[in-house]
């Protein structure tokens, strides 16, 4: 599955959107919930934060 995911400039997770569905509801509900806690440096335009907008992969290993 691939998310849609935008970034703010504080670094984190303003929206996250399903680019390309597993095929499992349960599952692409649980990569959005996921997705939405994390934080990172936010990118840099001449030293100033900026928002972005990436496709993050995302994958489930079922054991």
């Amino acid at each position: 599955m691939v998310l849609r995911v935008e970034l703010d400039t504080d670094g984190r997770v303003g929206a996250a959107h399903i680019a390309t569905s597993s095929g499992f509801r349960r599952l692409d509900e649980a990569a959005l919930n996921a997705v939405k806690t994390w934080r990172c440096d936010p990118p840099l335009r001449d030293g100033q934060a900026v928002r972005a907008i990436a496709l993050q992969p995302f994958k489930f290993n079922l054991e």
